[in-house]
């Protein structure tokens, strides 16, 4: 078990307790749960196995690996009967299970409000930000995505995954509830929706972000990935939650006109001059300075990040706090001023006066919105290293090579995560998307390294450099290894270099 699980369990843990005693039919003895692992290949002696629907085959290679390695009982969710000589709960699908663990965990009365994410980008800017302006007006909140479990920013512990297993998401409601915690902000992500991880919990908001392409090949194409997301804000929706939604996605107003639970759904848009539509509304006319308006009233949010998309995500929040929290325009304004963006979301360098940031925009409609945020700040030209993964939905390539030609005016394509496909493929895919003959400076450099000290090297006093796809991750992930590496790290080392240079010269 890694560091991070070892100390939230440390806060969540329930005291020992029988099948029996919560309230559950048990296939053999009465057995006491000391502690529920859903790893077969992380369980210690008298653990309970936790064993997730796979194929007939792969349950029965886990349960007897999970036997193997001491466990004392079995919760099975399936249908099949597993003939093992082992304890066992049969529950029949994800939704029992998660309320089990609701019993289990003893948070079916937690006053700890969940607070759920969804998007295809801004899931973990909404997030970051919810969180800060919860723990801004309650003095604490929690939150939980691709960055981990941030408590705090000191205090942000790896999970894994986006929406990480339903077991560590009770887990960490049940140390939320504990602790006192407020509010619970949690990404949930596609797979994370279609795996069923957020089984059992109840969720007071659901935010729909944007929708657009990533993941399709891992759902079968785009009205798969769209339907999941529609699924999760429709149940929230369905069972009493609020619905915040972006009026300014087509794609999602399309999906949400049918639901029948408009009076718990909440709109932000951009301010068209409409002042009759009942939404919350928004407009940016100077970078770091919100406007927001509803019927009538307007406040000015100022010290925000700078970015169109980031102004976006700010009005989410702000919707959330108006519609859920009842606040009213004065209050968002002071508990929004000074929100910082999380890392590796339009992320300045610290070094010098230059102009660079790492941004972790790896689809073609993060990526505009990145680069027409920057442009109005960027005297001289735009420049943009970025890539795409591997393994990953490959669409996305041409359509982000047409959006970086559009937008930007000097390109290095580079790697990103290549996986296991080759990256001089993944590059040709890109180029595809960039007219012939190219309208713009482009340079094809496959080792990031390289090609981000040849954009820093390249650029003068009054350019911009945007460093897309990786963000805050600290690895490069090729030939299924995990390698150390940081763009920002990368960054600052040059641009200290550069400096450094520069200074030496006059």
């Amino acid at each position: 078990m890694n560091k991070p699980m070892q100390y939230l369990k440390t806060m969540s843990q329930p005291s020992v307790q029988s099948f029996s005693s919560l309230g559950y039919d048990f296939s053999g003895a009465d057995s006491l749960i000391q502690n529920i692992c859903d790893d077969s290949r992380a369980m210690a002696q008298g653990d309970t196995f936790l064993c997730m629907p796979r194929t007939a085959t792969q349950s029965r290679d886990y349960i007897q690996h999970a036997i193997a390695a001491g466990a004392s009982s079995i919760i099975y969710i399936g249908n099949d009967y597993m003939d093992s000589s082992m304890p066992c709960l049969y529950l029949s699908n994800m939704d029992e299970a998660g309320l089990f663990l609701r019993r289990y965990f003893q948070t079916e009365k937690s006053k700890t409000q969940c607070l759920g994410i969804t998007g295809t980008d801004g899931k973990t800017s909404v997030a970051w930000i919810l969180r800060e302006a919860l723990a801004k007006k309650y003095g604490s909140a929690w939150s939980s995505g691709t960055l981990g479990w941030v408590k705090d920013h000191e205090n942000i512990y790896d999970l894994g995954n986006t929406t990480p297993s339903m077991l560590t998401l009770h887990h960490l409601l049940s140390a939320a509830d504990k602790q006192h915690i407020p509010a619970l902000v949690m990404e949930v992500s596609s797979h994370g929706i279609e795996q069923q991880r957020v089984a059992g919990l109840h969720f007071d908001v659901g935010v729909w972000t944007t929708l657009g392409h990533d993941h399709l090949q891992d759902h079968g194409g785009f009205e798969a990935y769209a339907s999941l997301k529609s699924r999760f804000i429709c149940h929230t929706g369905k069972h009493g939650g609020t619905v915040v939604y972006n009026h300014d996605q087509t794609n999602i107003n399309q999906r949400l006109m049918k639901a029948d639970f408009k009076r718990h759904a909440y709109a932000h848009g951009l301010y068209q001059g409409n002042t009759e539509v009942d939404m919350l509304t928004w407009e940016q006319e100077l970078p770091g300075l919100l406007r927001l308006a509803y019927q009538g009233e307007e406040v000015v949010v100022d010290d925000i990040p700078i970015g169109r998309f980031h102004a976006e995500n700010i009005a989410a929040v702000a919707q959330v706090l108006h519609s859920h929290y009842k606040f009213d325009l004065q209050e968002i304004a002071h508990v929004l001023c000074g929100v910082t963006a999380p890392p590796g979301r339009m992320q300045p360098v610290e070094a010098g006066a230059w102009q660079v940031f790492i941004d972790y925009a790896h689809t073609a409609e993060a990526l505009q919105a990145c680069l027409e945020s920057i442009r109005p700040i960027t005297r001289g030209r735009l420049l943009l290293v970025f890539g795409c993964g591997g393994e990953r939905d490959r669409e996305k390539r041409p359509a982000m090579g047409r959006v970086a030609a559009e937008f930007a005016d000097v390109l290095w394509i580079t790697s990103d995560n290549p996986r296991h496909e080759r990256p001089e493929i993944i590059a040709s895919e890109i180029e595809e998307g960039i007219a012939r003959p190219y309208p713009l400076e482009v340079h094809l450099k496959l080792n990031r390294e390289q090609a981000i000290a040849d954009a820093i090297a390249s650029m003068n006093s009054d350019d911009t450099l945007i460093i897309a796809g990786k963000g805050h991750e600290a690895y490069m992930d090729v030939q299924g290894e995990r390698l150390p590496w940081s763009d920002m790290a990368c960054a600052r080392h040059l641009l200290h270099q550069k400096n450094a240079e520069q200074a030496s010269c006059i």
